[in-house]
């Protein structure tokens, strides 16, 4: 499979990608928090399996849904579709830390994509993807010299060209999200949205909140924004964490009194299980 540049992607005259071509094109993509837009079609088929029981027991109270870490929007559309076919009509929110880019074009044979703060994404020369990132392999071939040099070299030029409107917005998400009712939005889990409290009937929080990512207390902050994006009791959390094809996740319910319980497991559980149940406010009492 060749791999596309962000420019043939994003061209103006619009072309069909194919799926999978789609999928490895945004997973080549690592972000400046040292993350990577990763995705894959039916990648969380085995979750919504183990979970379909209870969705189509609660279909008709799933009216809102927030879709945490979204990536380009391709796993959320197959959540929407997923919650349809169990009866629930949703009306579907999803974030990401990074969803807004930019092309840059710095001489007719190299354009650049890079995010709001002109961290490179992705290199076109003359038409050829290149990756602006360092593996560990490129430190034993020197390929790491001109990636570093050349990310030292364009971010400022890239910042500048971006901050004067010379270049070309883009939204890094996927074509299938044209016409459909599923809102993708940047956003932090780790910084208190006020729009998004008390309004969401289920939660879902997908490779995001795990211990490979976060330190226990910034899971913690997270998970009392999420709680208060709940509706309130009834309102469900499902969090999970892929490792290859396996996935291990629970699915939450608020009770009354702010307290929570777990409705069903996949795999071995959510690894920040305890930090859920266990979450306490500052005076020792439970969040509500």
């Amino acid at each position: 499979m060749v791999m596309l540049t962000a420019r043939r992607y994003f061209s103006a005259e619009g072309i069909d990608v194919d799926p999978e071509a789609e999928c490895a094109f945004f997973s080549s993509l690592k972000m400046r928090n040292g993350t990577f837009k990763l995705t894959r079609l039916s990648r969380f088929a085995a979750v919504e399996e183990a979970i379909r029981p209870i969705i189509r027991e609660r279909a008709g109270s799933i009216g809102q849904v927030l879709d945490v870490g979204a990536s380009s929007g391709l796993t959320t559309i197959e959540l929407v579709d997923f919650l349809q076919a169990e009866g629930a009509s949703p009306r579907v929110i999803g974030t990401d830390l990074f969803v807004k880019a930019h092309l840059v074009e710095i001489s007719p044979r190299l354009h650049v994509l890079a995010d709001d703060e002109g961290w490179p994404l992705q290199y076109d020369l003359a038409g050829r993807p290149l990756r602006a990132w360092v593996r560990r392999l490129d430190y034993f071939t020197l390929t790491f010299v001109p990636l570093l040099l050349g990310r030292a070299v364009l971010r400022g030029r890239l910042a500048r060209e971006i901050a004067e409107g010379r270049s070309m917005p883009v939204r890094m998400e996927c074509q299938a999200l044209a016409g459909r009712n599923i809102k993708l939005v940047e956003n932090d889990i780790l910084v208190a949205t006020p729009e998004f409290v008390r309004q969401f009937d289920l939660i879902r929080a997908a490779n995001i909140l795990n211990l490979g990512y976060f330190r226990a207390e910034r899971i913690r902050t997270a998970i009392a924004n999420i709680f208060s994006y709940c509706r309130g009791p009834g309102s469900l959390l499902l969090v999970v964490r892929s490792h290859g094809q396996d996935h291990h996740g629970s699915l939450f319910e608020l009770l009354e009194r702010g307290d929570v319980a777990v409705r069903a497991r996949i795999g071995k559980g959510s690894e920040i299980e305890p930090l859920i149940l266990g979450r306490t406010s500052a005076d020792g009492g439970r969040r509500a």
